[in-house]
């Protein structure tokens, strides 16, 4: 369950943008839980390639200290309003 609150609770990737910081509320989340991760510390990397029309996607990768994938997801939100 806690992979699933990792992929969900980072702050979106564009506020590391010029676009307005506020709430990008979630229009679809689908995640992938495809191991049970070694114990230790957890990479996560999530990136957005697309903001067009009102809505960015994300997409989440986390990985186990074994560099095994272990969680991934793919989110469809708002962009903020200014």
């Amino acid at each position: 369950m806690a992979l699933l609150c990792a992929l969900d609770a980072f702050p979106p990737t564009i506020f590391n943008t010029d676009l307005p910081v506020g709430w990008a509320p979630t229009v679809e989340l689908t995640c992938h839980v495809r191991a049970r991760p070694a114990p230790g510390p957890l990479r996560c990397r999530f990136t957005t390639r697309f903001v067009t029309g009102g809505f960015l996607e994300e997409d989440g990768e986390i990985w186990d200290g074994d560099g095994r994938l272990v969680a991934q997801s793919r989110q469809i939100a708002l962009v903020p309003r200014g």
